[in-house]
């Protein structure tokens, strides 16, 4: 029986040594592996994620009309007297708008000029080139912005007060008197010469269907060319062997 005990623990013994050598072969294993994934990483570093794409930005003037319709459906401005409000408000806007604009024309003109030229690609409507692209200033192409403004706020007014007088609907005229102002100040040439806002030119093109608009994409980031491991090698073999 002494020699069994004997036996037995020698074998336990040996098996305890095995699993201990088991254990330190598979860690000498383990950091050899995590030691080449640094070295290459180092030597060939990943590509970096691209960027997800932004949601696109909703403006209030794309919401405030469908909120004014809602509330002309159940309240009628006609009935309830408020005809003749609705017309001096219409005019009453549209009067300090154009003074907001004059106002806003001053600010572009008196603004300094640096010389400096920014690219303003082609403007496209439905497939078709509107304007090609060119170089302008900053004051320059304020100005062109600002003239493209007034002549939709001009000719928005004029349309909207012929059709008025023609047919006497009353839910446009209430839609222009809060949406001039609100598409004066959400513009960018208010934003960025009397809200002083950080906006970059060009100007984004606004939505011709009124749709949010969605946020440009980020520029791309170079990758860096990733050398091959054969080709390295047979490199060196050749510098050594000149």
């Amino acid at each position: 029986s002494s020699c069994l005990s004997a036996s037995i623990r020698a074998w336990l013994h040996l098996f305890d040594s095995g699993w201990a050598a088991l254990g330190v072969l598979l860690q000498g294993a383990v950091m050899s592996c995590d030691s080449n994934c640094e070295h290459d990483e180092g030597e060939h570093p990943k590509a970096p994620e691209p960027a997800m794409p932004g949601m696109p930005s909703m403006k209030l003037s794309q919401i405030l009309p469908m909120v004014v319709m809602m509330g002309l459906g159940k309240w009628d401005l006609d009935q309830m007297g408020y005809r003749r409000h609705a017309e001096v408000g219409f005019v009453t806007a549209q009067l300090v708008c154009w003074a907001v604009l004059a106002w806003l024309y001053t600010k572009i003109e008196g603004q300094p000029e640096d010389g400096v030229k920014i690219q303003v690609p082609e403007v496209k409507q439905m497939g078709q080139v509107v304007s090609p692209p060119i170089d302008q200033t900053k004051k320059e192409y304020d100005i062109a912005k600002f003239k493209e403004q007034g002549k939709q706020a001009v000719m928005g007014a004029v349309i909207l007060g012929g059709v008025y007088y023609k047919w006497e609907y009353l839910m446009p005229l209430v839609l222009q008197i809060l949406m001039t102002p609100l598409q004066l100040y959400e513009s960018p040439l208010f934003q960025l010469h009397i809200l002083k806002y950080d906006i970059k030119r060009p100007f984004p093109t606004a939505n011709p269907f009124g749709l949010p608009s969605a946020p440009e994409a980020p520029p791309a980031v170079a990758v860096p060319a990733v050398a091959d491991p054969a080709a390295v090698k047979d490199k060196k073999k050749k510098d050594k062997n000149t």
